[in-house]
């Protein structure tokens, strides 16, 4: 399942299209403008925007390369309405994966989405780099960490699904209990969080489980070299 936000002035095709991929076992965020678009990523960026090039508010390519700009993780599918290959070239260019021409057939779309998300899939995880010590996050930008940051979260990685106490954890930072206390380690927590969030609108998948420790609430994987 993908997280689509669908941007089209025509309610009742909009309407048509979201009710389709709905009923393929999509998440599907219906919008009418340009600046409805802008607001729904700021909150909540989605995997696929499919967009209506021609908006009453602007220019619907326009508005997607500005945001993909920031949240380059996601996918862009434009509607238009004229079957004109210069434009179609041009939307490309500017980074947009399919230009498809209206009137869109449901099952072609289905099809461009399917690709797509299996691509979304692919790159939206988080990664920890143990040569540069950066974490990257789903949208490919870096964090850099601290000996003790990067210490941390390896230990993290090193126990899936498993929760570190904060003894074991102060020991994995080769600490100990009696010099190294729990505020520290909250401290360390906190400066993480803020670096990631400076970066990224998503958070990072890092649980507090109180009264004992911390987990991941999904693997860091290795960047490829």
């Amino acid at each position: 399942m993908s997280k689509i936000a669908l941007l089209d002035d025509e309610v009742e095709l909009r309407e048509e299209v979201a009710s389709f991929l709905r009923s393929h076992g999509h998440q599907v965020t219906e919008l009418g403008s340009c600046a409805e678009l802008r607001a729904s990523v700021a909150t909540a960026p989605s995997d696929i925007l499919v967009v209506d090039r021609m908006l009453p508010d602007g220019d619907g390519l326009e508005t997607v390369t500005e945001l993909t700009q920031k949240h380059r993780h996601m996918a862009v599918v434009m509607f238009t309405a004229r079957d004109a290959a210069v434009e179609k070239v041009d939307g490309l260019r500017k980074g947009a994966d399919h230009y498809l021409t209206k009137p869109v057939r449901l099952d072609e779309l289905l099809a461009v989405i399917e690709s797509l998300s299996r691509r979304v899939s692919l790159s939206s995880d988080w990664k920890i780099d143990s040569v540069e010590w950066n974490l990257i996050t789903p949208e490919g930008h870096p964090v850099s960490l601290t000996p003790q940051e990067y210490q941390f979260l390896n230990a993290l990685n090193n126990a899936p699904s498993r929760v570190l106490t904060r003894t074991q954890i102060v020991h994995a930072l080769g600490k100990h209990e009696d010099t190294y206390d729990a505020r520290s380690l909250d401290a360390l927590v906190l400066r993480l969080r803020k670096k990631v969030s400076a970066v990224t609108r998503q958070s990072l998948p890092l649980k507090t489980v109180h009264g004992t420790g911390y987990s991941l609430t999904s693997p860091l994987s290795r960047p490829s070299r």
